[in-house]
């Protein structure tokens, strides 16, 4: 009987370090995978499992499923649970359950640099994030709400912030009513975790030219009456995964009528869900834009409503591009039925 004792006491020993590990330090544990967490605030939410997790910020629920966070290689069936105070700060991606807390030991040098330019090299915290400033290296903005203001739809507003080539840019919030003009990536860039709780004139815009790139990893955006991504750069290429985009016009947007117009512009989106969207990807189809889409996840997804890879004819700045309409597996727009599902 001692035994049989000892032995279940180690059981239930072993079974409470390993649902320890589900969720880091110092986060409450919501739900399993498929369900909704519940909670008051804006606050750092981690999914994974086993002492493996990826975070991203949300406010008030989150369905607990991979396409509301950044990329995770962790199978199975995975947890969320959230920070016990609001915009608590974290890592983006981690592999121990101890990395709850901010990696903010290079904040306070970080947060010294000048107000046109932030640090070179990795920095974090909330220092590293004044709106209006030119990003070069990475900044991890811990989860903050930062922004400037927003005159609707004005095309001469300024960015909120400016990405320089190679920089990377990650966990933050650009607040409701304070996005202005989003962001800028000046060449490649890296988006990862960035949410956009209310698009003001576009969530960010894509002036790299051949051959440069911008990523866009996780993260969300809400109430963006036009599109979301807008790309200018000839010759570059927009990368959307793991995104999540509520009530806007388009998802994607190659510019129709820039000035000196030309292509080709490439997009590729990947574990996509958007809930209230007229159109995923536009494109000019006689410049050689091309967008590929892969696991598309559309609310009430119905054929034709809405609309998913439509091409135009691209024009000269002082002219408007003509709609040809939607396309499916053309060499313009690489996307079959089977790539988009309803949910």
């Amino acid at each position: 009987m001692k035994r049989i004792l000892v032995g279940l006491c180690m059981s239930f020993a072993a079974m409470a370090s390993q649902a320890a590990t589900d969720y880091p330090s110092g986060y409450t544990k919501c739900v399993s995978e498929g369900k909704t967490c519940t909670f008051s605030g804006t606050r750092s939410v981690a999914f994974g499992k086993a002492g493996s997790f990826v975070y991203a910020t949300h406010t008030g629920s989150v369905v607990c499923a991979a396409a509301n966070f950044p990329s995770s290689s962790v199978t199975g069936t995975r947890w969320c649970s959230y920070a016990g105070t609001t915009s608590s700060s974290s890592n983006s991606s981690s592999s121990s359950s101890s990395s709850s807390s901010s990696s903010s030991s290079s904040s306070s040098s970080s947060s010294s640099s000048s107000s046109s330019s932030s640090s070179g090299g990795s920095s974090s915290g909330s220092g590293a994030c004044t709106p209006g400033t030119t990003i070069s290296g990475t900044v991890d903005c811990g989860g903050a709400s930062v922004g400037t203001s927003c005159s609707d739809q004005s095309e001469s507003q300024q960015p909120v912030f400016t990405l320089a080539d190679g920089a990377t840019l990650k966990n933050v919030t650009l607040a409701a009513g304070k996005a202005a003009d989003g962001i800028h990536c000046s060449g490649s860039c890296t988006l990862q975790n960035v949410v956009w709780a209310d698009v003001c004139e576009d969530a960010a815009t894509m002036k790299g030219g051949s051959g440069k790139v911008m990523t866009v990893s996780g993260g969300s955006a809400a109430n963006a009456s036009d599109k979301v991504f807008q790309h200018n750069g000839i010759g570059s290429t927009v990368k959307i995964s793991d995104f999540t985009a509520t009530s806007i016009g388009k998802l994607w947007k190659s510019c129709g009528n820039c000035s000196n117009n030309g292509g080709p512009r490439k997009a590729e989106i990947n574990n996509v869900s958007v809930n209230g969207v007229k159109e995923i990807a536009s494109l000019n189809a006689n410049f050689g834009d091309v967008a590929t889409i892969r696991n598309l996840r559309v609310k009430g997804y119905k054929s034709g409503s809405p609309t998913i890879c439509v091409e135009y004819k691209g024009v000269q700045k002082g002219s408007e591009p003509s709609k040809v309409g939607e396309k499916w597996n053309t060499s313009a727009c690489n996307v079959s039925t089977s790539d988009v599902t309803s949910y």
